[in-house]
């Protein structure tokens, strides 16, 4: 699992480092607009896309059926599970994106989901 610290800023998840993700399905930015919050999200609910958030990947391992990567998104490290076929390369550019619906935030002082 990703676990990502940062907070919710003009309507958006921003992580202490800069990047910014979609805020989950059902979240809305009133919920803990201002507060420490943890972003999470399994690496096998993310996939490339043309268009998305853009990362340089760092590690790749292809297993067979599946091709594990970890993407440099801003200076966030996000482990990736694609099932697909994608012609990727280590140290090439990628764009990732994350399914809402899969993703969480989480109270960073108490560990509570929101």
């Amino acid at each position: 699992m990703n676990f990502i610290a940062g907070r919710i800023e003009e309507g958006v998840f921003r992580s202490t480092g800069g990047l910014t993700l979609p805020l989950p399905e059902g979240i809305h930015p009133a919920h803990a607009s201002g507060n420490d919050l943890v972003y999470g999200i399994r690496p096998e609910h993310i996939r490339a896309t043309a268009q998305g958030i853009p990362g340089n990947v760092r590690l790749l391992e292809a297993t067979g059926s599946e091709i594990f990567a970890k993407v440099d998104c801003g200076g966030e490290e996000i482990s990736c599970l694609f099932r697909e076929r994608l012609a990727l390369k280590q140290g090439e550019p990628v764009r990732i994106e994350v399914d809402r619906a899969c993703a969480h935030l989480f109270d960073a002082k108490t560990g509570r989901r929101l």
